[in-house]
């Protein structure tokens, strides 16, 4: 998921050497057990301002409240009210300028394909992870 576009990167409101501490999070995703599971691990990584929405519509709604106030989303791909890429599609339309970890138990080039997407609508892709989401690699994505 490291691989370099072609495009210029679009102004982000999340920045590398941020401090984990004021991170403002939206997890995106259907599965309560996931979200739960993903806010105890930032959690424990020191992040303490986490918003759960459960699918994208919920998400939508509460980025309609301010696009900004997330700088960073994780979010999942496979989701039934609307799909990750259905949302980043959505998501791309208001402004959000934060960072984007994409959460997923799809295959490699369901995961590849989806970061090639958000780069191409101009999203901070952080990275990618696989579930179930391991402490670490979300660690060294955030």
């Amino acid at each position: 998921m490291n691989a370099t576009s072609a495009l210029p990167a679009a102004p982000s409101s999340y920045a590398p050497n941020m401090s984990r501490s004021v991170l403002k999070v939206l997890l995106v995703d259907d599965d309560t057990f996931q979200l739960e599971l993903l806010t105890e691990i930032l959690r424990g990584l020191g992040v303490s301002d986490i918003t759960q929405a459960a699918g994208g519509t919920v998400a939508l709604q509460k980025l309609a409240d301010n696009t900004n106030r997330f700088n960073l989303m994780l979010l999942d791909l496979h989701m039934p009210d609307m799909d990750g890429f259905q949302f980043m599609e959505s998501v791309a339309k208001t402004g959000f300028t934060g960072g984007l970890i994409i959460v997923s138990g799809q295959s490699d080039e369901v995961v590849r394909a989806a970061a090639m997407v958000a780069k191409l609508r101009r999203f901070t892709v952080l990275g990618a992870v696989t579930k179930p989401v391991s402490r670490l690699d979300l660690s060294q994505l955030i």
